[in-house]
């Protein structure tokens, strides 16, 4: 099981999930945006692309109706504690692994999952807080489905429709404009494929649908390239099973899988990497600027791209504020270095619960409200507090 495996979805607050609008250095003609699966029907399934950068997907387990993150990065399938109550789970205490550290969790078995109409039978799942995910969505993860449910499937993401089917192993026969690139094993069986970064050596990064930062390199990786050279270095917080911990954040020159390339690319720098087999992780937003394939059994992934009309932005936060959303508003949770937030005071714990005269409630994540950290430098936000004052922060670039 992988060094994220059994992890909950790694959630950057702050600017750490968000990036510059991607440009693919060299011109690639678009094909006809066909799938390719010989005789097989694919049953398309619609897929949210929640604030962007996470793949929210409805399953069921043990029957009930949830929501879902789909998650290659996790070796196993987590469910929330919340959601183990309801099921009446019991089972055993295990420690489990996070990017960086590690924490308690209990191990439960012989789960039934059905995902995209397919119904499968997972030998185990991990239950474990999945409250800083949900905190961060505003409303209940209750799961996250791991790459054990890539196993013996065949999952093609169009991302450029919100769409998904799920195949057997196999199945994809590919065809022009395609790029194969094989998938590798780490040595806690973590999904890797080889990319270049910055226009050095090919490397192995771990493949993470499940999380919502563009990339992360390992600190060491970055020392040894020297690749924190005359960089604007900021902060971001991350959240998961092992906590909340804050990490230096900034921009690659660009990552290349095969051939393509995507350029300006908001890189989180993680201090204390677990992994032996991988030097960082390309996450959902990297990933979504592409068609998709993933073939575990198979041992391969196909990306082709899209055109920049169907092209999943990749953000940039300009305010340095990292929130986790509630129906009631907004909590600070962590302001980054060298931003417009903290040149005016903001500080963790301060609530926000208007926008721009408009109410944080519960469809704060569904709409486009939650975009106001991202607009264009210069546009000045007017933020109304929990005690009723009233604050403006003027966005601008920062790293």
């Amino acid at each position: 099981m992988s060094r994220r495996s059994l992890l909950n979805q790694t959630l950057t607050f702050g600017c750490g999930v968000i990036a510059g609008v991607p440009a693919f250095a060299s011109a690639v003609s678009q094909p006809a945006r066909t799938w390719n699966f010989g005789t097989t029907s694919l049953n398309w399934e619609p897929l949210e692309l929640a604030m962007d950068d996470t793949l929210v997907v409805s399953a069921h387990v043990g029957g009930l109706p949830v929501q879902a993150v789909l998650d290659s990065g996790s070796g196993a399938s987590i469910i929330s504690t919340a959601l183990a109550a309801r099921l009446g789970l019991r089972g055993e205490r295990r420690t489990i692994s996070g990017l960086s550290a590690r924490a308690q969790a209990l191990l439960v078995r012989d789960i039934k999952v059905v995902f995209a109409g397919e119904p499968r039978r997972l030998p185990f799942a991990i239950v474990a807080d999945l409250s800083a995910t949900s905190a961060a969505f505003g409303r209940p993860i209750d799961m996250m489905l791991g790459a054990d449910m890539f196993t013996e499937s065949c999952i093609a993401l169009d991302f450029g429709k919100r769409r998904l089917a799920v195949a057997k192993s196999g199945s994809f026969l590919a065809g022009p404009n395609w790029r194969r690139a094989a998938l590798g094993r780490g040595a806690k069986q973590e999904l890797f494929i080889r990319a270049s970064v910055a226009s050095l050596p090919l490397v192995p990064l771990m493949l993470d649908l499940g999380n919502s930062a563009p990339l992360i390199l390992s600190a060491d990786y970055l020392r040894d390239q020297q690749l924190l050279k005359d960089k604007q270095v900021t902060t971001a917080a991350l959240g998961g099973v092992d906590g909340i911990r804050v990490n230096d954040v900034l921009r690659i020159s660009d990552v290349k899988v095969e051939g393509l390339e995507v350029c300006d690319i908001t890189t989180l720098s993680m201090r204390d990497w677990l992994s032996t087999s991988t030097v960082g992780n390309i996450g959902l937003p990297l990933i979504a600027q592409f068609d998709a394939v993933m073939d575990v059994t198979a041992g391969f992934v196909w990306l082709r791209p899209i055109s920049s009309r169907h092209r999943i932005p990749m953000l940039k936060d300009r305010s340095g504020l990292g929130v986790a959303a509630s129906p009631i508003g907004l909590a600070i949770v962590h302001v980054a270095a060298n931003s417009p937030a903290e040149k005016a005071g903001w500080a963790i714990g301060d609530r926000i619960i208007m926008v721009n005269g408009r109410p944080i409630d519960a469809d704060y994540t569904h709409g486009r409200l939650w975009r106001w950290r991202y607009g264009p430098a210069g546009t000045l936000v007017t933020l109304t507090m929990a005690a009723g004052d009233k604050r403006e922060l003027r966005l601008a670039d920062y790293y």
